[in-house]
């Protein structure tokens, strides 16, 4: 009896976890699908990526300069973003997840201003939900984290 217990106990507790998982998956994916943070899954051929010059943009290119380690960046952070424009959009290419190209003059808290490539990737969300971005300015990528003068966030 006490085996029959123990593995309706074990059940139970799978259910419960997979229960919540489900839940919370469900809510993360409602939350994406609000206003410009949706999931960007279209089979018909609606835009995948949020605009170059679109607030959330903008606001995860400074967020992610913003977490890069202080000696990377000189303890400086971009207070905004300038002259954006679209550099290339591609999708099936050499990948299936469409990627958006941008650029544009960042200015920085100390009153500079430097060219920022940042490029959107689908899909690349939390548990693939959403977009990323990845942004670099090639002045102060002095170790070359995204490849001389920004390769990897710009098209090829």
């Amino acid at each position: 009896m006490a085996r029959r217990s123990a593995a309706v106990t074990q059940f139970r507790f799978v259910n419960l976890a997979f229960s919540i998982i489900v839940a919370a998956t469900t809510v993360l994916s409602g939350q994406a699908l609000a206003g410009e943070h949706r999931a960007y899954f279209s089979p018909n051929r609606d835009p995948r990526l949020p605009d170059c010059t679109s607030a959330s943009v903008r606001s995860a290119v400074a967020g992610s300069v913003a977490r890069a380690q202080n000696s990377y960046v000189d303890g400086r952070a971009i207070t905004g973003i300038d002259q954006i424009r679209e550099v290339a959009y591609r999708e099936h290419d050499v990948s299936p997840l469409a990627r958006r190209f941008c650029s544009g003059t960042a200015t920085l808290t100390d009153g500079s201003t430097r060219q920022v490539h940042y490029k959107l990737v689908e899909h690349s969300g939390f548990v693939g939900l959403g977009w990323k971005v990845e942004a670099c300015m090639s002045a102060l990528d002095k170790w070359h984290v995204y490849g001389a003068h920004c390769s990897t966030t710009r098209p090829r």
